[in-house]
């Protein structure tokens, strides 16, 4: 009997899942894809189109051209997820399933921080990176102020990049010494996680006379005054305010018996949640590790979609694959100068989370462009 393979949504983790559940199970399965985009782009290409590197249209890949053949695609809005009915109801239609994964991601609540969203700019959707790129191409003078409110947020290292491409971006243009740049952080250093990668991206930043203040934690913008004020009650004064916006999960998960108004719980062994046969693989999960937990970032949603159809093709061919998140991932970080780094971590091999950097250097700019262009001829055609 043919068995009903649901996925929600086409990032890292929907696309890999939908690829080899297709390649391991063949017609045995009818397998249907989620998402409210009929595009994807690779996280960090949102870097390109902010700087002007390269156009919006350059860096989709649409979900008409998935490759992996007999994948129902539908452009739609989860609405509900019921684990115990075995159902997802969307803005159009419903859809029964007897395996499910979810990969919804986080969605963005810019709307939490008084002001932000009349007063601010961000860079973590293609929308935003759209909109900052001739701002920041007319920008003459003044002061760029970059915050994180809080975490998590997607890819950590991703606002550091900001900072450090803006200071491109700037000398390139011949206004750098107009221009002050300045950091707002909530945290005692650049990325807690990893000391050596920290302190390898605040002496980037020191060189790049980008100002980092930590234990800053913004909690509004006071747009008509071009205020940014902090937990603590400081006014910190800018011209351009650029932040990181609170993440969340999807209101369908948090609104439902899988996340209970937070992000999902899993078996971190095989990522299956509370529900028999219901998975959560990429952001949208929770895995805590010690004191922090497994980033939200693409490379670790695409390892666990391998390890979730491997725990399928076990239950439905009874074949005995080993089946084992290990929490490793691959991220590239942009320190400036043309220079790539390789983030290498592995959260769960270890009672700590160990992260390694490769870099930064020229050369392994090419590894960061092989990542994405072997991801998007994998997944589309």
């Amino acid at each position: 009997m043919t068995k009903n393979i649901l996925i929600l949504g086409a990032g890292f983790g929907g696309l890999q899942a939908a690829t080899r559940l297709r390649e391991e199970l063949g017609d045995r399965c009818k397998i249907t894809l989620i998402d409210k985009n009929d595009f994807f782009i690779i996280g960090f290409s949102k870097f390109d189109v902010m700087f002007g590197r390269r156009s919006v249209n350059a860096v989709k890949s649409y979900y008409r051209n998935i490759a992996a053949k007999g994948v129902d695609f539908v452009q739609d809005t989860i609405e509900q997820i019921d684990p115990v009915a075995k159902m997802v109801k969307t803005r159009t239609g419903s859809f029964g399933y007897d395996f499910l994964i979810v990969a919804l991601g986080a969605d963005m609540a810019p709307q939490s921080i008084p002001g932000f969203s009349e007063g601010g700019h961000e860079f973590y959707t293609l929308a935003g990176a759209e909109k900052l790129y001739p701002i920041i191409t007319n920008f003459q003078s003044g002061t760029v102020l970059i915050s994180i409110f809080g975490k998590p947020y997607k890819c950590p290292p991703a606002p550091y990049e900001g900072a450090l491409q803006l200071h491109d971006f700037f000398t390139e243009k011949g206004v750098r010494d107009k221009v002050t740049l300045k950091m707002l952080i909530p945290s005692p250093t650049a990325l807690p996680v990893a000391k050596n990668v920290s302190a390898e991206l605040e002496k980037r930043m020191a060189q790049s006379n980008i100002e980092l203040h930590k234990k800053q934690k913004v909690v509004e913008i006071k747009p008509g005054q071009k205020v940014a004020v902090t937990e603590g009650g400081a006014r910190v004064n800018f011209d351009l305010f650029v932040g990181v916006p609170l993440h969340v999960p999807p209101q369908a998960v948090r609104e439902s018996k899988l996340g209970n108004g937070g992000w999902i719980a899993v078996n971190p062994e095989n990522l299956e949640t509370k529900f028999e046969n219901v998975y959560a693989v990429g952001d949208v999960n929770n895995i805590p590790v010690g004191d922090f937990a497994v980033p939200k970032a693409g490379t670790f949603a695409e390892a666990a979609a391998d390890v979730v159809v491997d725990d399928i093709v076990n239950k439905l061919t009874g074949s005995t694959r080993p089946v084992r998140f290990g929490g490793k991932g691959t991220c590239y970080i942009e320190f400036g100068g043309g220079n790539v780094a390789a983030l290498n971590a592995d959260f769960l091999g270890a009672q700590e989370p160990n992260v390694g950097l490769d870099g930064p250097s020229v050369s392994l700019r090419a590894d960061k462009a092989r990542f994405e262009s072997e991801r998007i001829a994998k997944w589309f055609k």
